[in-house]
């Protein structure tokens, strides 16, 4: 018979213990306890793995979400201007009402994780993105698409996205959460992969109406019963607890249970300098991932490439979030920040002089590999540099991030609709990511926990 529990008694390396209580049948076994910090134990070992199942749920539910609200936003874009007559601008101001919309609700969406239970955020932000598709599969006007994109399909991206998986990740991963981070985010080229082929056949079959409303089934069926099943348990307590690190180290990193206010993070350089330098990547990689469709058509290419090179991109992404994710661990976040956006300007760089069509799918594979980056690096740098405890909070700001990136796609809309090309756009993008890059020389050098 194993030993009563006692008050406040910690098990250490035994299994389990027995609560007693007493009834009108004498002295009785209520319940076994067991040990869930004994790897030794089913239960123990559960515990201690359990993070990667949680892994493993945010892949789905990002590349739900960011699969069909970003990566195949796209193949829909061409279909609307043919529909509604309008000029790439006009249908670019769409997803910018998605980034807007984001970056409003992201702070709020940041708190809201910090203080209620992820399944409930997430489950409404899977019925915000049924009900979306379902309302948008209806319009009659652009500005109908507009009104929706800056609505119901942001709190949809905040809720069930990327926010939510970071947060969720970072809460039940101290060591290894550069991995388990970048592990996560691949969850958003998993479905840029899948999600743009499905969509393709659907539009060629059934026109962007009733693909709106496949999906909106398709999300709900992956999305509710999962969040049910996996978010069931709880974080352990010591999930974000520090990992040991030097002297040197701790005077650059902010105690990991500290609660920051909004006030005090937006008050603090150590938020403004990785938010800023970060802007000319989102807006870069908003301006060429969402003209993809139109960079097809402008090359000459067959229908159906433009889903291809989105798979393309989405396949890059994937090896440069398990590149920078796996070195994020062991690398100065600088240095690897600098490799993105290295990788970006070759993107850029390649659009404007390159000619020959292989070069479009050059250009897409750099895009792809340095847009890999910038989701593991928002969650490692500022998870360093503010802890897991105010994590949802800190990445809900800067999702305002995302909010000045929805510039680009309209600018260089826009530029094209005025020129009849990209040009001035992609050199002014140029300009502001060397800029950032040598402002990033100020971020404090992260230390290498190994």
């Amino acid at each position: 018979m194993p030993p009563p529990c006692r008050s406040g008694q910690s098990l250490g390396k035994q299994s389990h213990c027995v609560r007693w209580v007493v009834n009108l049948d004498g002295l009785q076994p209520l319940r076994v306890i067991h040990n869930l910090n004994n790897p030794k134990t089913a239960a123990g070992w559960v515990t201690q793995h359990y993070g990667w199942w949680v892994v493993l749920y945010s892949l789905v539910i990002q590349a739900v979400s960011v699969g069909i609200l970003i990566y195949s936003f796209t193949l829909f874009a061409v279909s609307w201007q043919d529909e509604f007559k309008a000029s790439r601008r006009d249908v670019m101001m769409t997803i910018s009402c998605l980034q807007i919309g984001m970056g409003v609700l992201g702070p709020l969406v940041g708190r809201a994780l910090d203080l209620h239970p992820t399944r409930y955020v997430v489950i409404i932000g899977a019925f915000s993105l049924a009900l979306g598709l379902s309302v948008a599969h209806q319009a009659s006007q652009l500005w109908h698409l507009w009104l929706v994109y800056a609505t119901l399909m942001p709190m949809a991206a905040t809720m069930m996205g990327t926010l939510a998986s970071q947060t969720l990740v970072a809460r039940w991963f101290s060591h290894q959460r550069g991995l388990a981070m970048g592990l996560s985010a691949m969850g958003t080229n998993l479905g840029g992969m899948i999600f743009p082929l499905l969509i393709a056949g659907w539009l060629i079959d059934l026109g962007w109406r009733d693909t709106f409303l496949q999906l909106a089934g398709v999300g709900l069926l992956l999305v509710v019963p999962l969040t049910l099943l996996v978010l069931r348990r709880e974080p352990p307590s010591n999930a974000a607890a520090p990992v040991p690190q030097s002297a040197a180290a701790r005077l650059q990193t902010i105690d990991s249970d500290r609660i920051w206010s909004a006030r005090e993070i937006l008050q603090t350089s150590r938020f403004w300098l990785p938010f800023l330098a970060l802007v000319p990547l989102n807006m870069t990689f908003g301006a060429l991932q969402f003209n993809l469709a139109h960079f097809a058509k402008d090359a000459g290419l067959v229908e159906g490439a433009a889903a291809q090179f989105v798979t393309i991109g989405a396949l890059c992404m994937l090896m440069g979030k398990l590149f920078f994710g796996t070195l994020g661990d062991r690398v100065d976040h600088r240095i690897l920040f600098w490799i993105a956006s290295a990788f970006m300007s070759a993107a850029l760089l390649t659009l404007l002089f390159g000619h020959a069509d292989f070069t479009l799918v050059l250009a897409v594979g750099f895009m792809g590999f340095a847009g890999g980056g910038i989701l593991p690096l928002m969650g490692l740098i500022f998870g360093r540099l503010f802890g897991a405890a105010s994590f949802g909070r800190v990445m809900g700001l800067v999702m305002l991030n995302v909010m000045l990136g929805a510039l680009a796609p309209v600018a260089a809309g826009w530029v094209y609709d005025t020129t009849g090309d990209y040009d001035a756009a992609f050199w002014v993008l140029l300009v502001f990511i060397a800029q950032s890059m040598l402002a990033m020389l100020w971020l404090p050098k992260s230390s290498h926990h190994g």
